[in-house]
């Protein structure tokens, strides 16, 4: 779009919109993640998991 000199609104709208998709996308591997291998590390005992998902969840917040 660039190269193609399309307006500069534009093209932060399409920049906005690609934000957002990558976010859901996250979002869904995340609940996914929650779901099935955390799900299973702490069945199996395994606390240190949790301090893996607040490591996750303090980067996606910033």
């Amino acid at each position: 779009m660039i190269n193609e000199d399309v307006y500069c609104n534009d093209v932060l709208i399409q920049l906005s919109a690609v934000e957002k998709a990558i976010k859901n996308l996250s979002n869904i591997i995340l609940e996914d993640h929650l779901y099935s291998c955390i799900t299973d590390d702490l069945e199996k005992g395994n606390l240190e998991t949790i301090d893996e998902m607040i490591c996750l969840f303090k980067r996606f917040n910033k």
